[in-house]
């Protein structure tokens, strides 16, 4: 398979991403990938990434575009599977443009993130005319993120670890985990869920990176992993807020900086979603944004990563091209 990550930057995929100017020495060149709706700017990130060639097939991973729980947790399944994450609605017909790349892409398989109440029986029904459709699942957020994870692989390398109550801290870990070849699980706040013990107590991972302040993820879960994994090295990301965690979860990911980052409203989930897989498989951290400006937090992470090019998910109207050009909040 032919991704066109590398080529992207250079300025492949012009149709799909809007590129500025050329920028002179020591300031970035801004893409982005956007489309009318969230299902749209998926498809646009995986057009993107991908370009299959002739008799090639790409895996596909599909999750909720309408809640994050199922969600979590798939992109780095689909970082694995070196496959784009694609939005689905919850119930009733395929948006055109999902079937559209569906059939573009030709995938191998299908892996739908969540059980029925996250993409119902009807949405896959009409997924198995591109292909086999496999469902990870359990009977919770929880139960869904580890067998995600557990098909993802890298349970016993490196594990983060994020709150299944709210969606920011997992999106930045999410791409994170698909760069360094882990995964991600999620957790209640003061315990952790029995099936994400379980599966820690399986893999026995090297290192568990908990992501997020003690107002998300307390101490007592931390001595929880520690009593699971003993031999494991525990450590916690986390800055004041949740532009201040991903920018945390890139320094410790990026230390020597990255030539590209990737940049999603932090105020929704979907865009920072399709775009965490992408972002680890191009080598760059997934930052989080204000609409109108750019948090201090992420704009200094951007000059610490020294990076040229920044790629921006999302239209205007979740991004404006004030915040696209890093205009300081």
């Amino acid at each position: 398979m032919r991704t066109k990550i590398a080529a992207a930057i250079c300025g492949v995929a012009a149709t799909l991403a809007m590129a500025a100017p050329a920028a002179a020495e020591g300031e970035t060149t801004t893409y982005r990938l956007g489309g009318a709706n969230r299902y749209e700017t998926a498809v646009a990130i995986s057009q993107w990434a991908f370009e299959p060639g002739p008799g090639e097939e790409i895996p596909v991973t599909v999750a909720s575009g309408v809640d994050f729980p199922d969600a979590l947790a798939a992109g780095p399944l689909a970082a694995a599977e070196v496959g784009p994450l694609l939005l689905v609605p919850k119930d009733g017909v395929l948006p055109a443009s999902v079937k559209s790349e569906l059939s573009r892409l030709d995938p191998l398989w299908i892996n739908v993130a969540g059980g029925a109440g996250a993409v119902s029986s009807l949405v896959e029904s009409q997924l198995k005319d591109y292909d086999d459709v496999y469902r990870l699942a359990g009977r919770d957020r929880y139960e869904t993120a580890t067998e995600l994870a557990f098909e993802a692989g890298g349970i016993d390398t490196t594990v983060f670890i994020a709150t299944g109550a709210s969606f920011p801290d997992a999106l930045g870990g999410s791409a994170a985990a698909g760069r360094l070849g882990g995964t991600l699980m999620l957790t209640r706040s003061t315990s952790l869920p029995e099936s994400t013990a379980s599966l820690l107590k399986y893999g026995q991972p090297t290192k568990v990176v908990v992501l997020g302040g003690t107002g998300v993820i307390s101490n007592s879960v931390i001595s929880q992993i520690k009593s699971i994994v003993p031999g494991a090295t525990v450590q916690r990301w986390a800055g004041n807020d949740r532009y201040a965690t991903t920018a945390a979860i890139s320094k410790n990911t990026y230390p020597q900086g990255s030539d590209v980052v990737y940049l999603a409203s932090g105020a929704d989930y979907p865009d920072a979603l399709a775009g965490a897989p992408i972002a680890a498989l191009d080598g760059g951290p997934l930052l989080l944004t204000r609409k109108e400006c750019v948090p201090a937090a992420t704009k200094q992470e951007i000059a610490r990563l020294g990076a040229t090019d920044v790629v921006v998910l999302g239209g205007t109207g979740v991004v404006s091209n004030n915040a696209a050009n890093l205009r300081s909040c």
